[in-house]
């Protein structure tokens, strides 16, 4: 769920001004500056945006600054809007945004910018955190914009490259976002305090983000609140020539500020608004390819236990000593129920996705479709705390914890699959047979026919998530919904190095682990599910 605020700085006046001056009170000899307003104007009256930016990249303070310039706020009047009431306790390292909140800043020339700041993608709490920040966005997207102007992508701007954490982020941006926005799609790069400071090479960007706009920023508003702190500090902590040049250079960001939100307001103007619908179709494409995925995992873990028991029947001397035994044995394997989804409409059900645990815990469950699992486990009815430190919430129905449940619309269903068509030719031959040897033999035919069908099966399903990830991968940004999970990979795999060194328990370590493991089974998947595409396009194109 999203919040709305209006961002307007309280006790200022939001008339333009060309004449006002005001000096800062002290020292005396500082440059006075203007009132000023973004000029020139733009012909929109009203602008929606999306804020995107990983942790502690200035996002707060960037509102806070947009908030004021809009209003026509000169720099000695400049006060803080954004809502307290949105910020996450913790460490500088985490995401300090609770959930994503609308902002309506009214301006100065009548018109309005409505953004919608989002959660800290890669936020160190984990992948799963990630996934509910990604559902937490588009929903919030779906519920307050049918169309927006432009994404507007924050990023540290004196880093050369992109860390793991950054290039997840933008990966995962790129598979949120239809290919249609790209020409929507702009980087603000903050804390540039001057040109020679500006490191971030474009190069490292995704592909198809490269020929985006960039602007720079050194933000005037955190310089100005840092500076305000100097001023008040009774007895001064350093001196009036340092305090003057600490003026000077808030008063040139904010000149040069002034100057590059001109520059991005008039990009937004002539950007084509995009309808918004686009983005959330995507977004539940990618929870069906989640589904899909989960699906032929669980059949390709099944099939892998029956030819197992199939593969040991055939070395089973005991089972071989007579024919009708062995086959009755083999009756037993193939006949073994198992477990697929089962499409169920827009109806989404919580289910659980421990190992081999395939139960639905919440069928038709009340809580809205949601990928935040902490959601999922505080509000579904499947879910009670449980007694032992901690106090985590347990599944009344599977025992497993919340975390190992999810939402999906589908089911899953135990079925039993027997084989309705008869080897006439194979039966014959066994009811002819005038040894044991030769009725073992002709079993284990049957045997060897089961395993190659059951491994069809599995290239059958592998054909339909491919299809489904092409689609996928027609219409998103990134066109590669393999890259975002391998760049998930690489992020938790340097989150589960940091663990070790910070000595985190083994409980922890294992769950980090086991998410790894998913994942990595998940990718497995899908380069297998991607192989008879590439080979087409080899052959083509005779590589």
């Amino acid at each position: 769920m999203s919040q709305s605020v209006t961002l307007k700085p309280t006790g200022a006046s939001i008339a333009p001004s060309t004449n006002d001056t005001t000096a800062a009170s002290k020292p005396d000899a500082v440059p006075t500056t203007r009132k000023m307003t973004i000029q020139p104007p733009w012909v929109k009256r009203q602008i929606n945006l999306v804020l995107i930016g990983e942790t502690g990249v200035g996002k707060t303070a960037m509102l806070d600054l947009l908030a004021n310039v809009c209003a026509g706020v000169q720099l000695e009047d400049f006060k803080a809007t954004h809502q307290a009431k949105s910020e996450r306790g913790g460490s500088s390292s985490g995401s300090q945004t609770n959930i994503p909140e609308f902002y309506t800043i009214p301006c100065a020339n009548g018109n309005e910018v409505n953004i919608l700041d989002t959660p800290g993608l890669a936020d160190t709490r984990g992948i799963d955190m990630d996934n509910e920040h990604k559902a937490a966005i588009a929903n919030a997207i779906k519920k307050h914009f049918e169309t927006i102007d432009a994404v507007i992508i924050l990023a540290n701007g004196t880093l050369a490259r992109l860390g793991a954490a950054t290039e997840y982020a933008l990966t995962t941006i790129s598979g949120m976002f239809p290919n249609s926005i790209v020409d929507n799609i702009a980087f603000i790069f903050t804390m540039v305090s001057d040109p020679t400071m500006f490191n971030f090479d474009r190069a490292s960007l995704p592909v198809e983000l490269r020929k985006a706009k960039i602007w720079s920023i050194n933000n005037p508003f955190a310089q100005w609140i840092k500076y305000q702190e100097k001023l008040a500090q009774d007895p001064p902590t350093v001196d009036e020539d340092i305090l003057e040049e600490m003026n000077e250079s808030v008063h040139r960001s904010y000149t040069k500020a002034l100057k590059m939100f001109a520059q991005v307001f008039q990009f937004l103007d002539k950007c084509k608004i995009q309808p918004t619908n686009s983005i959330y179709n995507l977004y539940v494409m990618s929870t069906d390819i989640e589904a899909a995925i989960s699906n032929v995992i669980a059949r390709m873990d099944q099939t892998e236990t029956t030819r197992n028991e199939l593969k040991k029947l055939q070395t089973d001397k005991t089972a071989q000593e007579q024919g009708q035994k062995m086959n009755e044995k083999y009756e037993e394997i193939i006949n073994t129920p198992f477990y697929e989804h089962e499409a169920t409409g827009t109806e989404h059900n919580t289910l659980c996705v421990a190992g081999t645990c395939y139960s639905n815990c919440h069928e038709g469950c009340g809580v809205g479709f949601t990928l935040d699992r902490s959601a999922l486990g505080d509000n579904c009815s499947a879910f009670y705390n449980s007694t032992g430190s901690g106090l985590k919430r347990v599944c009344t129905i599977c025992h497993h914890l919340a975390e190992d449940h999810q939402h999906y619309r589908s089911k899953w269903v135990k079925r039993i699959k027997s084989d309705k068509v008869v080897d006439e030719d194979a039966k014959r031959r066994y009811n002819e047979a005038k040894t044991e040897a030769e009725r073992i033999a002709i079993v284990m035919e049957g045997v060897q026919k089961k395993v190659e069908a059951l491994e069809q099966e599995i290239v059958s399903l592998e054909k339909e998530l491919s299809e489904l990830c092409d689609k996928y991968n027609q219409l998103a940004l990134s066109g590669s919904f393999i890259g975002y999970i391998s760049s998930a990979i690489r992020l938790l795999k340097l989150r589960e190095e940091t663990m070790k060194k910070e000595g985190a328990d083994a409980e922890s370590l294992k769950r980090m682990a086991d998410r790894i493991e998913r994942l990595e089974n998940k990718r497995r998947v899908l380069e297998e599910a991607e192989k008879p595409r590439k080979q087409k396009i080899k052959a083509l194109f005779g590589l």
